[in-house]
This record gives structure tokens, sequence and C-alpha cells, in this order.
């Protein structure tokens, strides 16, 4: 009887030390908050991630935060918990993505993008969709870029120099897609 009531007493001293223990180990999103903020600003200055998706980044923080609040007042749940690391974890997986957090840049030489882009750049220009003028100031945007990859090269592309050239080229590119959409178009020798 006095074993029976001995191990009866120890399993229950182990099942609330493992509650308590596992009370302990949650850890609030307002305390895990600026451990993402500070991940987010890591992105932004290493130019993997850009101002509008750490706009987007933080707002999606302060949401979840402000979601903790209100499920604070009535006592969070272990529903409410799984809730609340739930989301927090997709806000992790944007940022890991973002940053690419363990994976090295992909990267393809300048050089053989820009077949590409001149094709783009002629096409749009035999189409009247681009003016002369648009056409060698989006050309002139992609020498800068050749010559900032060239100054980059001197020491070898870091994972960071590689993201800058990427979102670089990626803006240029979107460029040549507004420049092809926009109300500037040639009709003939007079652009009317």
């Amino acid at each position: 009887m006095k074993r029976t009531n001995i191990l009866l007493a120890a399993t229950a001293a182990l099942t609330l030390g493992a509650g308590a223990a596992s009370a302990q180990v949650w850890l609030p999103i307002i305390e895990r908050q600026a451990i993402m903020e500070d991940r987010i600003d890591a992105g932004v200055a290493s130019g993997e991630i850009t101002a509008s998706q750490a706009s987007a980044m933080r707002a999606d923080l302060a949401a979840l935060v402000s979601l903790e609040a209100s499920y604070r007042y009535g006592g969070l749940s272990g529903r409410e918990k799984l809730d609340l690391d739930r989301r927090y974890a997709a806000i992790d997986d944007g940022v890991r993505l973002a940053t690419r957090e363990g994976a090295e840049v992909a990267w393809v030489d300048l050089e053989d993008r820009k077949a590409d882009l001149d094709a783009r750049i002629d096409a749009g220009v035999r189409s009247g969709q681009l003016t002369s003028a648009e056409a060698n100031a989006l050309r002139d945007d992609f020498s800068a870029l050749v010559s900032a990859e060239a100054n980059y090269r001197v020491d070898g592309l870091s994972p960071s120099e590689r993201a800058d050239l990427n979102r670089r080229f990626a803006d240029l590119s979107a460029r040549i897609h507004l420049a092809r959409t926009d109300s500037d178009r040639v009709y003939g020798y007079n652009r009317y």
C-alpha cells in the first residue's frame, strides 16, 4: 500500500513538473518580436529584403502581437497558443525564404542575361512600345549594372553582393515591362 502511494505521488509530481515545464517553454509572441525584427533588419541591410517586404513583414508581426493581446484577455488556451505559433511560423518562413538563410543566392552572370534583355528591348522598339530614348536609357542602366558587377568581382562576389545585383536586375526588368506598357508610343516619325 505504501509503495502504491509513493508511486502515485511520484507520478503526480512528474506530471505536474512536466506540465509546468511545458508551460515555461512557450515564448509569447511579443517576446519573439524583437528577434524577428532583428532578422528583418539584417535582411534589409544585406539587400535580400526590400523595404516594402520588410514593411509587410513588420505589419504581419504587429498584427500577430495584437492578436496575442486579444487572446490573452480571456487567458491563452492551448489552441490559441498553437494558432499563434502557426502564424508566427508563417512569418518566420517568409523571412527565411526572403533571406535564403543557409542557402547560396542563385546567380547568373549579367552577360548571360544581356541577350534576353536586348531581345526584350528590341521587341519593344519594333512594336512601338518603346521609344528609342527609352531603349537607350534602359541599355545605359544595364551598362551601369554590368559596371557594378565588375566592381564587386574585384574581391569576389559575396552572397549579399549577388543579392544586390539580382535585386537591381529585377528592378531593371520591371522598368522594361513598365516602359513597354506605359503611354509613350511611337506612331510614325513624329510619335503621334
